[in-house]
Order: C-alpha cells, then sequence, then structure tokens
C-alpha cells in the first residue's frame, strides 16, 4: 500500500467517528497524523522465554509524542496499538491488535 492508499483507508474509517472521544479525553479526529512506516516489536512470551519479532506497519494516529500509537497492518485489515516499550527497546512495543481503528482509538 502506498500512503495515499492507507490515507484513504483511515479517512474511510474514521468518517463517521472523528468526533469520537476515549477515555484520555482526545477525539480521534485530532489523533489522526500523516500516515508513515514503522517497525515495531510483537514481543510473546512462551513458557518462561520471551521472544521478539519485528513488524513493519503503518503508523496512522497518536495520543502524544510518548503517548499510545495506533498501527495498521500492511494488509490494511486490523488496527492495533503500540507503546514504548522497555529503555533497550529500538522500536515501539505492540500491546495487540483491536479490529478496527475506532475500536483501537476507544482502547487507548
Amino acid at each position: 500500500m502506498t500512503t495515499e492508499e492507507v490515507r484513504a483507508l483511515v479517512d474511510k474509517q474514521s468518517k463517521e467517528s472523528t468526533t469520537a472521544i476515549n477515555d484520555h479525553r482526545l477525539n480521534l479526529g485530532r489523533a489522526l497524523i500523516r500516515p508513515r512506516e514503522i517497525s515495531v516489536i510483537a514481543r510473546q512470551v512462551e513458557n518462561g522465554r520471551v521472544r521478539d519479532e519485528v513488524i513493519d506497519v503503518w503508523l496512522v494516529a497518536e495520543e502524544s509524542s510518548d503517548g499510545y500509537k495506533i498501527v495498521m497492518r500492511h494488509d490494511g485489515l486490523q488496527f492495533g496499538l503500540a507503546s514504548n516499550g522497555f529503555s533497550s527497546d529500538k522500536h515501539l512495543v505492540l500491546c495487540g491488535w483491536y479490529g478496527d481503528q475506532r475500536t483501537a482509538f476507544l482502547s487507548m
């Protein structure tokens, strides 16, 4: 997907929800940013061992510079949240996939 295609998808999903307000008193319209590709860490703990996988996603909205971020899979099928991890992490850490953009936003 190109930046323009991502923006069109984000705009389509947010069209009726830009005035939605989350628990942090932020409205979706103000959280949206120009989409850009970033890498996030998908962290899993299995049998007491941490396994990190770096995945590429689209960053489409943010609560603040140090708050939650809304990310989108490259196929455009799921939106999720990412946040700062450990100080040694080179990327944001994926909190989880929440389905559509509005659901991810309201989960911030």
